[in-house]
């Protein structure tokens, strides 16, 4: 009878029988096993707790404090506020802020000791896979990943529970090859990880029941079958029967279900090029920041020269995952390999799969503790004959182990003396690692709102930050903690009926993300906020303000033409007094300061955009200029210094001048729109050209680009009608 790979194997001797051990070392021998589990736990404990208190995260971990608080004011989740993960990590921290209080140090505490189980359950889980002295390095593997992983392991968010559940899931799933009740136990926690998110649920669920029942013997297999999917049943039908209950269950189908195949093709990204080794593929290039680790960017910021050696060292990371499975495929041809190790390929392979259609560092960094810890199973059954287990694999098992607690020391060392003090506010009392989060752009939004709304205010987010509702204890008066470009119509008809009772809104000045716009995902929300809202007087702008508040103001009218969207004649000069048509169009620019830039091509002595319109009854021309630095895609652009924005109508005699403002700036002066205006009312309902052109006083010789900030005409505020603006086409 062949042996059984899942124990380890029994080591030959020539020395006499062993003596019978007495009853008090059969007592303490139980508790002996755990000792390895319990220190392990603690140096997780240690790790983890080293990086509590560090870095906010705007988004992932702000989405989960910000729903779970609405759901402790009483709002239900789907219903009130929306999204389209599992109920999961947002009901247990909303359970935890009722019994603890509604404190971020509740989650990642909760988070510190989720990270100390994992870890001893690595361990007893690399021991039953006869993985001998790289047990202790699957455990380090484990116990490092919050330090060498920074930050997304470290807090309470759906994908690191959804990854310890897995673990969970696939121990349950060992033992229930020999017991039906740890099958039904396996299921239901796959519910579980479904619950936190519903394709690795599902992945991992088929991914284990295979090797369950393949695992399983003949005549058992049927049961341990049911027995799995009776788990994730209940699971399901528990989860159906709480919603429908609350008279929630339509839109917790249409939230988990409909939603999320809408939204696919939004968040397709392509992987990482494998080939040529230390060059990024073109196309990834210019969002560098979502492939390549963090340290790399807290260590030289996002702006720095991708070294050809970071790029290979991420090549090989983005590999590793897929490497593993290789591993396990190749080495089985060689030898039967243990259920564990074919239990911990499935966790692995519904880790990999998350990489699809979502290719980045933020879901890489999930998939790597398992594969690390595949890759020590492997080497423990690699380095173990019938006889003994060599000297050699005990050695590089310590070497492994002693690297990573080496690097994990340094890196905490490193991560703390690199952490500024809290300037979060009272609410968020952390200390920021990463550039971005050490400025002062998010102190500077914080302290400027906290000074001015009563708790409970309503403020509107327009981007991808709601830790700041949690930060400045105010509300979202939208269903929406961010954007959802599928469904636009439905989310901006919320976004416009709360802002008329929002004063403030936060809105990020990174316009340029991997996918789209804002004023291309929510047009209707850009122009209101174009009309009612200015940069709140006061605010400190620079040039590391990258996120900035508006208030609201004044009506500056209706948009009767918006001059972004109407067709244009481009043209240059070369010399003075000599136009020619341009037919390259100016590259896209983002929004900056609540203003959409529109570019204009420029010769030596200048450049303008002329448009064929009929004036409206009651028209003006409302333009910004003046603003400094644009960036498109990777290129930086200057505006000219020392020359004028000319505004002109053609007439009889030629064009006009109605009006002229000139561009000039401080060597220290941070960047602004300068707003120009200009009434039109004395030629409503003729058809005219408009002409918007840039002088300069000398030759430009090192610009090649001049803007506008949001070129319209506006109708006067008393001539509004009931309807409002209609929605804009996107620009191409």
């Amino acid at each position: 009878m062949p042996a059984n790979p899942d124990l380890p194997p029994t080591p030959r001797t020539t020395q006499s029988p062993a003596v019978p051990p007495t009853e008090a070392t059969r007592r303490a021998l139980p508790w002996l096993r755990l000792l390895p589990v319990a220190v392990w736990s603690g140096i997780a404990a240690l790790e983890a707790a080293s990086v509590r208190g560090l870095e906010p995260n705007l988004v992932e971990e702000g989405l989960v404090l910000h729903i779970a608080q609405r759901l402790v004011h009483g709002e239900h989740l789907y219903r009130d506020v929306v999204f389209f993960t599992g109920p999961l990590p947002f009901e247990l921290l909303a359970g935890l802020f009722r019994i603890f209080g509604p404190e971020i140090a509740v989650g990642r505490n909760f988070m510190v000791g989720v990270q100390a189980a994992a870890t001893g359950l690595a361990f007893v889980f690399a021991r039953r896979a006869g993985a001998g002295a790289f047990a202790h390095a699957a455990a380090a593997v484990v116990a490092a990943s919050p330090l060498l992983l920074f930050p997304l392991l470290s807090l309470f968010y759906y994908t690191p529970l959804a990854l310890h559940l897995s673990s969970v899931a696939a121990f349950a799933a060992l033992l229930g090859i020999t017991s039906p009740a740890w099958a039904v136990v396996a299921g239901a926690v796959c519910g579980a990880v479904a619950l936190c998110k519903q394709t690795l649920g599902v992945m991992l669920a088929a991914a284990l029941l295979g090797v369950l029942v393949t695992l399983s013997a003949h005549g058992t297999r049927a049961r341990r079958f049911l027995a799995f999917a009776g788990g994730g049943a209940a699971v399901t039908a528990f989860t159906l029967l709480v919603f429908a209950a609350r008279g929630d269950l339509t839109v917790l189908v249409r939230w988990l279900v409909a939603v999320p195949l809408a939204l696919e093709s939004q968040y397709n990204s392509p992987i990482i090029n494998f080939w040529p080794p230390g060059e990024i593929a073109p196309e990834l290039l210019g969002n560098k920041a979502l492939y390549l680790p963090n340290h790399w960017f807290q260590l030289y910021g996002i702006l720095t020269r991708v070294t050809p050696w970071m790029v290979l060292t991420t090549q090989v990371l983005y590999a590793l995952p897929f490497i593993a499975l290789a591993a396990t495929l190749l080495l089985r041809l060689l030898r039967p390999l243990p259920a564990a190790v074919w239990m911990n390929a499935a966790v692995l392979l519904a880790l990999t799969s998350n990489l699809f259609p979502r290719a980045d560092w933020g879901h890489l960094v999930y998939a790597l503790p398992p594969a690390c810890v595949q890759l020590c199973l492997l080497a423990g059954r690699i380095g173990a004959t019938r006889a003994t287990r060599p000297r050699g694999a005990t050695l590089a098992a310590s070497v492994f182990v002693s690297v990573l607690l080496a690097s994990s020391v340094g890196f905490a060392v490193w991560l703390n003396r690199a952490s500024a003090g809290p300037s979060y506010g009272p609410r968020v009392p952390l200390r920021p690692v990463s550039a971005a989060y050490r400025s002062q752009s998010l102190p500077n939004v914080i302290q400027y709102l906290r000074q001015r709304v009563q708790p409970g205010e309503p403020i509107f987010v327009a981007r991808a930050e709601p830790l700041l509702y949690f930060a400045t204890d105010t509300v979202n008066p939208t269903p929406y903690p961010g954007i959802l470009t599928a469904f636009q119509k439905e989310q901006e008809a919320a976004i416009l009926a709360a802002l008329p009772r929002t004063r403030f809104v936060v809105m990020s000045e990174v316009d340029q993300p991997l996918w789209t716009y804002y004023s291309d995902e929510l047009p209707r929300v850009q122009a209101e906020l174009e009309r009612y809202y200015h940069v709140a007087p006061f605010f400190p702008l620079g040039q590391d303000a990258w996120i900035l508040v508006l208030e609201r103001a004044g009506d500056r009218g209706p948009t009767a033409i918006d001059l972004i969207e109407q067709p244009a004649r481009a043209w240059i000069r070369d010399e003075p007094g000599h136009e020619r048509d341009e037919p390259e169009p100016a590259p896209r620019l983002p929004a900056r300061h609540n203003r959409r830039a529109l570019g204009m091509r420029l010769g030596q002595w200048g450049g303008g955009l002329d448009w064929q319109i009929e004036v409206p009854p009651g028209a003006r021309l409302q333009v910004d200029t003046g603003f400094i630095g644009m960036v498109s895609t990777a290129d930086m652009h200057m505006h000219p210094v020392q020359s004028r924005i000319v505004i002109s109508l053609r007439g009889e005699d030629g064009f006009e001048t109605l009006a002229q403002h000139a561009i000039r700036w401080e060597r220290n002066e941070a960047p602004h729109w300068q707003p120009l205006e200009v009434d039109l009312s004395d030629h409503a309902r003729e058809r005219v050209t408009l002409r918007i052109a840039l002088e300069p006083d000398e030759p430009v010789r090192t610009a090649d680009l001049a803007w506008l900030g949001s070129p319209r005409i506006a109708l006067a505020p008393e001539l509004r009608t009931a309807e409002p603006d209609a929605p804009r086409a996107p620009s191409q």
